[in-house]
């Protein structure tokens, strides 16, 4: 006879450990161990197993559910149970009776364990028995993979699968863990574990003690309690369009062995899978949610019927305040992206970040902007509103630069209107104010104008009912024109100076101190300019026409991009 379930209540750690049921099968021999985390993991069993289990998996199902679970787990002839109750279970003393009458009848032991004794000391006790190095690393590796694997299996398609793989890898390991996205933002985490994640620049390159397909990081935080210093692995996995994921696992009592290693080896891949179902499960009430909103951002909305039925699949009242705002990332060194990857990977980060910033709101995700239906608070006032908009943009501003500081987010901002029905009029403007940031304040002063609100755009809104570049180019002065069709060699300097003279209060100084030109050079090529054009700058009225005829100008550019 081998190793026996008498023989592993000899040692140490089942001293407390008490006999509840199935003391005829104690001589069983035992093959294996493994955890029930989840009840298919019964279809990994291959029979003579110690099966460990904090009723985790069972806690909500009913009595008759878990029956059927011990009708099939009765097929597999397995050495012993080993259980705590320390999870709050539904039905407990239903269930601990129908598995104490299954130990009677198949002559399997069922043990008590203390709450706090860890599952991971258990299994390294039985397997050091049961097994050679190599042997036991092959088998822990089987035992961890099949866990996650019918842990996977046991999903619905509403269920949130992140927290319960993080569960199940603390108490493997009995480290706390975490699981962060690329903004560094907590997904989700066990008790005791850090809720923030910081990369170390002293981190350092972590060899795992057999081949991995992820990048390991190993570096030493400080916890909170005490300002303790301990060692943390973190693990860098992306999940789908270049989108990275961070599990961070937290040195707890024991440090880190080649069983940990392999425990977060296997749950990082569990993680993938699961993120990859959520994605995938998103993506479609995304095309869902966005197919509604794209019918009533564009205005196309059909009957009453049907518009009631769509607003109630988006969860937002027919009647009530509505304000459209439109978010784009800007590149300050290229201004649109160039590669399609940069596009989809910084455009991720800012439906992220708005999703994170923004309260109660809607949105609707394109290729490179954001669009966010946003309920708005009659009772608010303008002010207010806009002081705390202003403060939800500069958050996002953050989050996106810590990323990358070269970009910036441009936020355009439609009217409050009254009912879904009129939410398109807002949609429109919306696009028309993201449009003008850049036009109004020049693509150098993009800082200065990341929000533009249409009720500010004054004249130019009018303009906006403009179509085409001939009838726009009517507001163009003949004095400007001329300068437009200028020698090209000089023409741009010209512009630019005219442009920053104006929005420098027609002060030399100031215009060649911003062009970092001398102040000569900057009253030269203003002399130039009046001999072009003989605009008269003692003229309010010419000056206005001239200001709007560059902004136009600009327009009708972007009109022909």
């Amino acid at each position: 006879m081998g190793f026996t379930v008498r023989d592993m209540l000899k040692a140490e750690i089942f001293g407390d450990a008490k006999l509840l049921g199935g003391s005829q099968g104690l001589d069983n021999e035992i093959l294996g161990v493994t955890i029930i985390e989840a009840p298919d993991i019964v279809k990994f069993i291959n029979g003579g197993e110690v099966l460990l289990t904090g009723f985790y998996a069972f806690q909500s199902c009913s009595a008759e559910e878990f029956e059927k679970y011990i009708k099939e787990l009765s097929k597999k002839k397995v050495g012993a149970v080993a259980m705590k109750r320390k999870q709050k279970v539904e039905y407990i003393e239903e269930k601990l009776h129908i598995l104490l009458n299954y130990a009677r009848d198949h002559a399997v032991p069922v043990l008590e364990i203390a709450p706090e004794l860890s599952f991971r000391d258990i299994l390294k006790v039985i397997m050091e028995r049961l097994f050679n190095e190599e042997v036991r690393r092959l088998k822990y590796f089987k035992t961890t993979h099949d866990n996650f694997t019918a842990l996977s299996l046991s999903f619905g398609s509403t269920e949130n699968g992140i927290q319960r793989i993080l569960d199940v890898l603390e108490k493997l390991t009995g480290s706390p863990a975490a699981l962060f996205n690329q903004n560094m933002d907590c997904l989700a985490l066990t008790e005791n574990s850090i809720d923030k994640l910081l990369l170390s620049k002293q981190a350092e390159e972590y060899q795992p003690r057999f081949y991995s397909n992820y990048h390991y990081l190993k570096q030493e935080v400080c916890t909170a309690e005490g300002g303790q210093h301990t060692v943390q692995l973190v693990v860098r996995f992306q999940v789908m369009y270049n989108r990275k994921m961070y599990l961070v696992v937290t040195e707890s009592k024991n440090r880190f062995s080649d069983l940990d290693d392999i425990a977060i080896e296997n749950a990082v891949t569990a993680l993938r899978q699961e993120l990859f179902r959520q994605n995938s499960i998103e993506e479609l009430e995304e095309k869902f949610q966005n197919d509604i909103m794209n019918n009533i951002l564009s205005g196309k909305l059909c009957s009453r019927q049907e518009i009631e039925r769509d607003i109630k699949l988006l969860g937002i009242p027919m009647e009530a305040s509505y304000r459209v705002l439109i978010l784009k990332l800007w590149n300050e060194r290229t201004g649109e992206f160039e590669k399609l990857n940069d596009k989809v990977q910084y455009f991720s980060i800012l439906r992220d970040a708005a999703a994170k910033e923004f309260q109660d709101v809607r949105i609707r995700n394109n290729v490179d902007k954001v669009t966010v239906i946003q309920q708005v608070k009659r009772e608010q006032k303008q002010e207010e509103y806009r002081r705390e908009l202003k403060g939800t943009v500069e958050q996002i501003q953050k989050r996106i630069q810590g990323k990358n500081n070269g970009l910036l987010v441009r936020v355009g901002v439609g009217k409050e209107v009254e009912g879904v029905l009129n939410i398109s009029d807002s949609y429109k403007e919306a696009g028309d104010s993201l449009e003008f940031i850049g036009i109004l304040g020049g693509a150098g002063d993009i800082r200065t104008f990341p929000v533009m609100f249409f009720a500010d755009m004054g004249i130019f809104k009018l303009l906006c009912k403009l179509d085409t570049a001939e009838e726009l180019s009517e507001y163009i002065p003949e004095s400007l024109e001329k300068l437009f069709h200028y020698k090209k060699q000089q023409r741009g300097d010209l512009i630019l100076t005219l442009s920053t003279y104006l929005d420098r209060n027609q002060n030399l100084t100031k215009t060649a101190q911003e062009l970092f030109i001398h102040y000569k050079t900057a009253a030269y090529r203003m002399d130039r300019i009046v001999q072009i054009t003989g605009i008269d700058f003692d003229n309010p009225n010419e000056v206005l026409a001239v200001r709007i005829g560059l902004i136009v100008h600009r327009m009708v550019e972007n009109i022909k991009k």
